[in-house]
């Protein structure tokens, strides 16, 4: 291979939260926050490196040229076509989502969430004094699908007026495809509920499906949907704090950008900017390279926990998180999370912290090294 995905990078540095002692071990593999075990691709330090030797951080906003690479990557990844005009820059995509909660909605107004889902859009939520409404994804022959009929049920109430979206779908690895997303959609448009697309796992898909920007579907739904982007997870920038929304709705984006600007934030940062432009200009080498190497961590994964045992898992059709199956060992969340950590020394996601649906069940991240895979895998079995 052209990029080492084995190489093993010694983490257990002051401050990084992954590998971060768990009271006062540091033997334990943690496969569980969603970064990766992987450099970043080399024209991200190749980047960074000349904007530090540039010596000056004054006041920097993104360029044309950096709009342009972020509506190509758009264009090129999914086949959508968006102008710079409809860009918003933030930190992160959670600054991003609470921002248009603020736009969207009023205190008090409902927001709808599919649970098990990351545990911040329930926090979110409630943090901007919302009301949290839950639809429960269900297993349909191993696979998550929506309720359709509760999303109506609770939408034609009136009382939820934006709907929080995970696409792809984490914890579990849903790719949506176009008719489901078509017919939420519809129920949206139907009851004038705007939509928050979170995308940031966007780049994550493997053979067989294929992620549709929900903006994408028509015009009618892109006037009622922010779409929240980033190279962040792509390319392991987390700690660069880096983000793009994407609103074509004149009015949307306005009442969005007034929510930023009330925060006191105003632009990224020149090292940011420097790193989203490296890796939309020339990180699809290292990224297709990436898919590849995360498919067979999926394919050990799958093959290790088949569906007829007692520890199952479905392939994920997207993100780099597996959500695996412990209710048939029949023990609560806490002695599963004890069992995990203490006696085979492995840290993932509990899945009661994902709300509803969740208990039984643990998030693993497998973008590591086949190796530390195979160990976790290893580890995890020791508890039967």
């Amino acid at each position: 291979m052209a990029f080492d995905f084995d190489e093993i990078i010694n983490r257990r540095i002051p401050g990084d939260i992954k590998y971060m002692p768990v009271n006062g071990r540091d033997d334990i593999l943690p496969l569980w926050v969603a970064d990766m075990d992987f450099r970043a691709p080399d024209c991200v330090r190749r980047a960074l490196i000349a904007q530090a030797e540039y010596s000056v951080f004054g006041y920097q906003i993104p360029d044309k040229e950096y709009d342009s690479l972020v509506c190509e990557w758009q264009r090129k990844q999914f086949q959508w076509s968006i102008k710079a005009e409809w860009l918003i820059k933030t930190p992160g995509v959670m600054f991003a989502v609470s921002s248009s909660i603020k736009a969207l909605t009023n205190e008090g107004d409902g927001v709808l969430i599919f649970q098990p889902v990351y545990p911040p859009f329930a926090n979110v939520v409630k943090h901007n004094k919302r009301q949290l409404f839950v639809s429960e994804l269900y297993l349909n022959n191993g696979r998550y699908v929506m309720d359709f009929a509760d999303v109506e049920s609770q939408l034609s109430k009136g009382t939820i007026k934006a709907l929080l979206f995970c696409s792809p779908h984490n914890p579990v690895g849903r790719v949506w495809e176009k008719e489901e997303m078509e017919q939420l959609a519809a129920l949206c448009l139907r009851y004038d509920v705007k939509i928050i697309s979170d995308e940031i796992h966007a780049d994550f898909v493997y053979p067989n499906s294929r992620h549709i920007p929900f903006a994408s579907l028509s015009e009618d739904i892109a006037a009622s949907t922010v779409t929240c982007t980033a190279p962040t997870k792509t390319f392991n920038l987390a700690s660069i704090q880096v983000s793009n929304m994407i609103i074509s709705n004149d009015s949307v984006r306005h009442a969005v950008q007034a929510q930023v600007y009330a925060t006191g934030y105003s632009s990224i940062n020149s090292m940011a900017i420097a790193a989203c432009k490296a890796v939309y200009r020339d990180g699809k080498d290292w990224l297709d390279e990436l898919i590849r190497y995360l498919a067979e961590n999926r394919r050990i994964l799958t093959e290790a926990f088949p569906s007829d045992r007692k520890i199952r898992i479905s392939a994920p059709e997207g993100t780099y998180l597996a959500w695996l199956d412990f209710r048939s060992l029949r023990i609560s969340d806490n002695e599963l999370n004890r069992a995990l950590l203490y006696t085979p020394g492995v840290r993932l996601n509990t899945g009661e912290s994902f709300g509803k649906g969740g208990s039984g069940f643990m998030r693993l991240n497998f973008a590591c090294p086949h190796s530390t895979l195979i160990e976790a895998i290893k580890r995890i079995k020791t508890i039967l």
